[in-house]
């Protein structure tokens, strides 16, 4: 019994050694990554005035639960975007990584005046239009390493991520008042009920 609990803590702590050396890797690879460039250079090619942006890689999550009786099943659709903000300004340009190829499309411009409200919490910023429905997220990390097919890039962005968060707080802070919301969570539960 003394040996298989020695072999299982051995066998752990090369799996954590082994884990820890791909992620310092990636992470090392994401510094001034070739996908980071070719972000760059899309949004710069697609964004009017780029050079006065901050450009970032920028991903979005959707969840969705179905399924009957006993049976639950979920789904996690992903976006992936260039990024490039600044005070009032959002533009995003769809990524998309079809066989390691990266391609983009036409980018969505997003104004303070486009929004009803938003909201920026644990590095999430929550955007909703005018009759208050959210209709987009976006997180922009620090860190993104190529783990699986729904990761795809190593791109380390620590400046990027800290000016959006900036950025972020205050794009949601300005919609809010602009558009009357003093509480959020009493508006998104209006807003639930229509």
């Amino acid at each position: 019994m003394t040996n298989y609990i020695i072999i299982g803590v051995i066998a752990i702590v090369v799996l954590f050694v082994i884990v820890y050396i791909k992620m310092t890797i990636d992470e090392k690879k994401g510094a001034d990554s070739p996908e980071k460039q070719k972000i760059q250079n899309i949004v710069k090619q697609t964004v009017p005035n780029s050079e006065t942006y901050t450009i970032a890689y920028g991903t979005r999550e959707e969840y969705s639960f179905g399924g009957g009786g006993r049976t639950v099943t979920s789904t996690t659709k992903y976006w992936y975007y260039g990024v490039a903000f600044k005070m009032d300004d959002l533009y995003l340009v769809p990524l998309s990584f079809d066989g390691g190829t990266l391609s983009s499309s036409q980018p969505i411009h997003i104004t303070k005046s486009d929004l009803g409200m938003a909201e920026f919490k644990n590095g999430l910023l929550t955007m909703y239009g005018k009759d208050r429905k959210e209709f987009m997220n976006l997180f922009v990390t620090a860190s993104n390493t190529k783990d699986d097919k729904y990761h795809p890039v190593n791109i380390q962005q620590k400046e990027e991520a800290e000016s959006f968060a900036q950025f972020a707080e205050s794009f949601a802070r300005d919609i809010n008042a602009a558009n009357g919301i003093t509480d959020l969570n009493a508006a998104k539960k209006e807003a639930r009920k229509n």
